[in-house]
């Protein structure tokens, strides 16, 4: 008897065995614990009840959202009648504010406007001081100026220095020159793409009328760049005083009152004492080169 019982159990402990090793080669769990019951149940409910809390949750916010975008809405619209209103019952309008940069030329209301650009440095057979240039370093700037035939006169001691600077750039005596006249121009010439500047304080222009041909010749006083420490360029610089410029002039068209000149390069002179000429005296230095391009046409290039 008590030998079937162990053959019984025998059995028994190799059936549940057996029916182990099948079960874990499956995959299968057939009956999980109480514990992991419990654990996937609550987190199943846990998961659907935060998803219903977050939809519901943006739903809120987004009507809220759009609650106060109309509302926003309604109020710029009331505030921009409100403004018509007004400007319909006292007859203005107000024209939107227009900033001046310091490099522009103010309303002139002439057709000869140009833009200057200047090519600053050492050229062959200046009279520059040796040192000054020599390694081969260069200022490039931008002034613009209009040459308007108004006589609009600064003060008398500088359109006096203006007018007798002008009238000795001409050597011959047989030219016939015409009056100084003002030289608009901008505040500021534009140097190195208008992280620096450099001041313009006053301006004229003169023609020189030859036997076959004609000068445009104008003179802007500038402030310099040297002793600026923004505006430091090595051993090459703008000296301050008067600056004389020169190009051929084809006339002035009769209908449209613009005047035409070249567009090829000119000279920039300075006048400085030295000894070249044999004794000391004033002479005429070449600074550096300078083209004059029609200042709409210079604007849809440089686009400034």
């Amino acid at each position: 008897m008590a030998s079937q019982a162990v053959s019984m159990c025998s059995i028994i402990i190799t059936f549940a065995v057996l029916l182990s090793a099948a079960v874990e080669v499956s995959g299968f769990q057939l009956l999980p614990t109480d514990n992991a019951l419990y654990t996937r149940h609550h987190t199943r409910h846990h998961t659907r009840g935060r998803a219903l809390f977050n939809s519901a949750n943006d739903e809120v916010v987004t009507t809220e959202a759009e609650r106060l975008l109309a509302k926003a809405k309604a109020i710029r619209e009331e505030l921009g009648s409100d403004a018509e209103k007004q400007q319909q019952q006292s007859g203005e309008v107000q024209s939107p504010i227009q900033i001046q940069s310091e490099f522009c030329l103010p309303a002139t209301g002439s057709n000869n406007n140009f833009r200057l650009y200047l090519d600053v440095g050492r050229e062959p057979g200046t009279w520059m001081d040796p040192r000054w240039g020599a390694s081969g370093r260069r200022i490039e700037c931008t002034i613009d100026v209009s040459f308007s035939s108004v006589e609009d006169a600064p003060e008398e001691e500088v359109w006096e220095e203006i007018t007798s600077g002008l009238k000795s750039t001409v050597t011959s005596k047989s030219s016939k020159v015409s009056p100084v006249f003002k030289l608009q121009h901008a505040p500021f010439a534009r140097l190195r793409s208008g992280f620096d500047k450099m001041k313009i304080e006053e301006g004229g222009y003169c023609i020189e009328s030859a036997s076959k041909s004609s000068t445009m010749r104008f003179c802007l006083s500038v402030s310099g760049t040297e002793g600026s420490s923004s505006a430091s360029y090595g051993d090459v610089s703008i000296p301050k005083g008067k600056l004389y410029f020169a190009l051929p002039y084809f006339g002035t068209s009769q209908s449209e009152g613009s005047i035409s000149i070249s567009k090829k390069e000119g000279t920039i002179c300075v006048k400085q004492f030295g000894w070249n000429t044999g004794w000391r005296r004033e002479e005429s230095r070449i600074l550096g080169l300078f083209r004059a391009v029609p200042l709409e046409e210079a604007k849809r290039r440089d686009k400034f």
